[in-house]
């Protein structure tokens, strides 16, 4: 893995790449300079590094990254600020940790969080993360601490490829503590301990009740709709739709993202219309008007203007599920328990994304799950 950013300090007009401490290239600043243009120059790929290092790697310490040495030789000289945290001695002295902290948004939260706990308790070691805003939906089983300092001397552990299993994860026996860097999007590492996530995964009371009580007044608006006609026995079924962000960033078209065309949702809900009586299909989705244009049916509902953790909650609690594309469609049919119908194409086939998965992207989708197209 490449860690690289861009010096912002320079003398004598001559720009600085840097990766892991060995400059990469030097150019002359041209007049006059802008961080777009270098951007530009640079490409997408490599400026997303280097946003990736500042996060992730903000100081230089004595800590390897994968046997290569930090930048200390290279990087401005900076005082390390004394942690603070009191729960740092115990960390340092017991060494039986697991650190966990992962940017994104909460799908990513949730894959991250469930691998490392599972990397946990297959070694008796337990999950240390920092506070953070998805905390308040969940009863995790961490030690959560206010400055993430705490874990400054673990040991980054790295996967081979975003959403593939690697075993070697769920053997972390040193007596050491542990920081497993990326996004682990395998149920693999978690599969012995699956009841124990979704009980974790268990909203709290008040958004649960509130994603309850939005499926029973759809329901019962469902029943009213069709004149009581003996359709108080319905399966209700939750289908995600993500485009929003896919369709609207290049970068994420050039990396390999693929979005599920009308006909899957098509295809994914005559099986359902067809396997039960009553179906009500209540849909979320970032892109709500595409949904209305292309998703059709008189037992259809759109859930709109809910933030996304009620959207969610609400795809939890429906009997059945029909995901697109995205970790978030993922997690809403894992916690649902029911049957779930899956796009069998997430990524395009030659592209960096589709490197990502197993050949056939059996780590990533449950087993069990259903793939259309």
């Amino acid at each position: 893995m490449k860690v690289c950013w861009v010096s912002k300090y320079y003398r004598r007009s001559v720009v600085a790449v840097i990766c892991l401490g060995i400059i990469l290239m030097t150019f002359k600043k041209t007049s006059p300079w802008s961080r777009s243009q270098l951007q530009n120059d640079l490409g997408p790929e490599l400026e997303a590094q280097r946003k990736q290092a500042f996060k992730q790697i903000s100081t230089p310490t004595s800590t390897t990254f994968k046997q290569i040495p930090t930048a200390t030789s290279t990087m401005t000289t900076t005082t390390l600020k004394q942690c603070r945290d009191d729960f740092q001695e115990i960390f340092e002295k017991e060494k039986r940790y697991i650190c966990f902290d992962i940017p994104g948004r909460l799908g990513n939260f949730m894959f991250a969080y469930a691998s490392v706990y599972g990397m946990a308790t297959k070694v008796n070691k337990s999950v240390v993360t920092k506070t953070n805003n998805f905390l308040k939906y969940f009863r995790i089983k961490a030690k959560v601490v206010n400055d993430f300092c705490v874990c400054e001397t673990a040991k980054f552990v790295y996967e081979d490829k975003h959403c593939q299993f690697s075993k070697d994860l769920l053997n972390l026996t040193e007596k050491i503590n542990y920081r497993p860097f990326r996004y682990f999007q395998s149920w693999m590492y978690f599969r012995h301990v699956a009841d124990d996530i979704r009980q974790q995964f268990r909203f709290k009371d008040e958004l649960r009740e509130k994603a309850v009580s939005i499926i029973k007044g759809s329901r019962e608006a469902f029943v009213k709709q069709q004149r009581g006609r003996g359709h108080d026995n319905v399966t209700t079924v939750g289908l995600h739709v993500r485009r929003g962000d896919i369709t609207n960033n290049r970068h994420y078209v050039e990396y390999g993202y693929m979005v599920a065309p009308p006909q899957y949702f098509s295809t994914a809900m005559t099986y359902y219309r067809n396997k039960y009586n009553t179906t009500l299909f209540l849909v979320c989705s970032d892109d709500i008007a595409w949904c209305k244009e292309n998703i059709n049916g008189s037992d259809v509902m759109f859930m709109e203007d809910n933030p996304f953790e009620v959207d969610l909650a609400v795809l939890t609690q429906c009997n059945h599920s029909i995901m697109s594309v995205g970790t978030f469609g993922w997690w809403a049919s894992f916690l649902a328990g029911g049957e779930t119908i899956y796009y069998k194409h997430p990524a395009r086939d030659g592209s960096k994304l589709r490197m990502q998965f197993s050949k056939d992207y059996s780590d990533f989708f449950y087993p069990g799950w259903i793939g259309m197209e």
